[in-house]
């Protein structure tokens, strides 16, 4: 199926940023970004209801990671 295949690991210059850390992992880059558009499109061709849903969650949810933190 496209857009379930294994992804390699991080690069050295991608662990050191901020990793989401939600139940529904979110997006971090274009490339993950991608991945899950792909699913989605895939779970409607494919009438697959909870594909669905979860790719929505993961590109539409805010995510804690995506943000700054900004001390007050």
């Amino acid at each position: 199926m496209p857009g379930t295949e294994a992804v390699p690991p991080n690069s050295a210059e991608e662990t050191g940023k901020r990793r989401c850390a939600c139940v529904i992992a979110h997006p971090q880059d274009e490339a993950e970004r991608a991945r899950a558009q792909a699913a989605l499109d895939n779970g409607l061709a494919t009438n697959d209801a909870h594909g669905v849903l979860v790719a929505c969650m993961q590109l539409l949810q805010p995510c804690p990671a995506r943000y700054e933190v900004v001390a007050r």
